[in-house]
C-alpha cells in the first residue's frame, strides 16, 4: 500500500488562496491516484447540490496535487500536478474568507491521533441561518455529495485514511462529520489589502 495526500488548492474573493487535504491508502499508482483525487473534487464540487451551490464565483478550486508520502518519515517522495477550474456560482456576496466549514474524520481509534479534518471554503453568505450557523439543508447536500465523491474514490484497496505524524501511523476513515457551526482560519486572510479609515481624537 502507499500512502497518499491529495490536496486541493484554489483562490478565495477577497485575493487570497486555500489548500485543503486528506490521506490515503492506496494500491494505485500515482498518476492513478491523482486522477482519483480530481475526480471525487469535481464530483464534491460540481455534482448535484455540490460545494458550487453553496460559494460564490469568486471561490474557485484551479489546482489539485497528489503527494506520494513515505509513512516511516512523512516526507514526500513523489508528486503529480493537474490544472482545473470549478468556480462557484452561488447569488450574493460571500462569508469572510477565514470563515471555514470544517469536515471531520473518524476512526476507530477514539483519541486525537485517530480523528482528522479538513477546511472548505468560505461560503456564500446565504449558507447562514438567522443565528449565524449552518444551516440543516446545507450540511445534508454536502454529506451527499461526499458520500458520491467517495464512493466513486474508494476500492476495496484505496481507502481514505487519517495518518498520524506523531505514531507515523495511519487508520482507515470510518465515518466523517459536519458540525452547524463555522470555523475560522486566520491564515486565509493574510494576503487580502487592508484599507483603514482613521479619524482624529476630538
Amino acid at each position: 500500500m502507499t500512502l497518499y495526500q491529495h490536496r486541493f488548492h484554489g483562490s478565495l474573493p477577497a485575493g487570497d488562496e486555500f489548500v485543503f487535504s486528506w490521506w490515503a491508502n492506496s494500491v494505485r499508482n500515482l498518476a492513478s491516484a491523482q486522477a482519483a483525487a480530481v475526480g471525487w473534487i469535481l464530483d464534491f464540487m460540481e455534482g448535484a447540490n455540490g460545494l458550487f451551490t453553496k460559494t460564490t464565483a469568486g471561490v474557485v478550486i484551479n489546482r489539485v496535487s497528489t503527494g506520494e508520502i513515505n509513512p516511516a518519515t512523512g516526507r514526500q517522495q513523489a508528486l503529480a500536478d493537474d490544472v482545473v477550474a470549478s468556480p462557484g456560482a452561488a447569488a450574493g456576496s460571500s462569508l469572510p474568507q477565514e470563515v471555514a466549514l470544517v469536515v471531520s474524520l473518524r476512526t476507530t481509534l477514539a483519541n486525537r491521533s485517530g480523528r482528522g479534518r479538513f477546511y472548505l471554503p468560505c461560503l456564500a453568505a446565504s449558507q447562514l441561518t438567522a443565528t449565524g450557523k449552518v444551516p440543516a439543508a446545507t450540511i445534508t447536500d454536502l454529506l451527499d455529495r461526499l458520500d458520491d465523491a467517495w464512493s466513486l474514490y474508494n476500492t476495496l484497496n484505496d481507502r481514505p485514511v487519517v495518518y498520524s505524524r506523531t505514531l507515523r501511523a495511519t487508520r482507515n476513515v470510518t465515518s466523517y462529520d459536519i458540525g452547524d457551526v463555522y470555523d475560522v482560519q486566520t491564515r486565509r486572510d493574510n494576503k487580502v489589502p487592508q484599507a483603514r479609515d482613521a479619524r482624529s481624537m476630538a
